[in-house]
């Protein structure tokens, strides 16, 4: 701070002001961004910590945040008292196919109210828009009804059919096509493509980011859907991961007794893939991401 010496002491003041000012908001934001990280991640702290306790433990007045001893027969017993394999099998394999309807059907409607030109389109796009609006929960119970007519209950198709569209996707992979230039489409049809082959080589590989974006919003929304497996699973042979999960408290816990050791235990199995998923494939997610904010 040499240099302040032959400076005025005004504008030395407000050098010092300017420097304790730049200071105190790099300590703020720190703090922000710990204090908001722990917020994060502390339930799931909390989850993975409690799967390791007795139920004892776990129902004590003063919380422990380590056990005091640790139990690993939580996650055996949890796989002895629910189908859990077959509760991930159920899962992986209704999350696969929501995610290809998601993704291929928000492509194609998305290609045609970007680069479509037909009679009414603008309209047909409000109306999808529209949908954004309508509260989900609103139409479970017009979905259920249809469900339960067409005898698709603890069906696969009952839980993949209804949410095989996303107007959210299709909105948000249209704004992206948009920025495509027409002569890239062009080009791939002089090439000799014809308008799905134009889609699959030229669009997609240049919207690639976003293409994953979506991917893996749609992967996760899949696999941590609740309540609309919830409403048709009426038994084992369809039942997902997460509604498996709740079942394992109701089903084998009583009024005078609590197993929520073991539903920890059985969501911290329920979170693997999840977290495998982020583990390798995190270089392609954080890409797809940021450059998807970008546009």
């Amino acid at each position: 701070m040499l240099w302040l010496r032959f400076v005025s002491p005004k504008v030395a003041k407000s050098t010092r002001a300017q420097q304790t000012a730049k200071s105190l908001s790099v300590v703020l934001q720190y703090a922000a961004a710990i204090s908001h990280t722990l917020l994060i991640l502390f339930p799931i702290y909390w989850m993975v910590i409690s799967s390791f306790k007795t139920s004892q433990e776990l129902l004590l007045p003063v919380p422990t945040l380590w056990p005091n001893e640790f139990v690993f027969s939580n996650y055996p017993n949890v796989l002895q008292k629910a189908p859990f394999a077959l509760y991930f099998f159920n899962t992986i394999v209704s999350t696969f196919f929501i995610m290809l309807g998601e993704v291929g059907l928000g492509t194609f409607a998305a290609y045609g109210f970007s680069k479509g030109r037909f009679a009414g389109k603008n309209v047909l796009f409000v109306l999808v828009l529209g949908a954004l609006m309508i509260p989900l929960q609103v139409t479970f119970v017009p979905i259920y009804v249809l469900i339960s007519r067409l005898n698709w209950m603890n069906t696969f198709a009952g839980l993949i059919v209804p949410s095989l569209v996303s107007a959210y996707f299709v909105f948000m992979l249209r704004q992206n096509f948009l920025a495509v230039d027409d002569s890239y489409l062009d080009a791939g049809k002089v090439d000799g493509m014809g308008r799905v082959g134009a889609i699959i080589h030229v669009l997609i590989p240049m919207c690639a980011p976003t293409m994953i974006t979506v991917s893996i919003i749609s992967f996760i929304n899949g696999w941590n859907s609740y309540f609309w497996p919830k409403m048709i699973t009426t038994n084992d042979a369809r039942r997902t991961i997460a509604v498996g999960i709740v079942y394992l408290r109701e089903t084998f816990a009583g009024m005078e007794t609590s197993n929520y050791n073991e539903m920890m235990a059985g969501a911290v199995m329920s979170i693997i893939p999840i977290v495998l998923l982020f583990l390798f494939l995190q270089k392609y997610i954080m890409t797809g991401f940021s450059k998807a904010a970008m546009k």
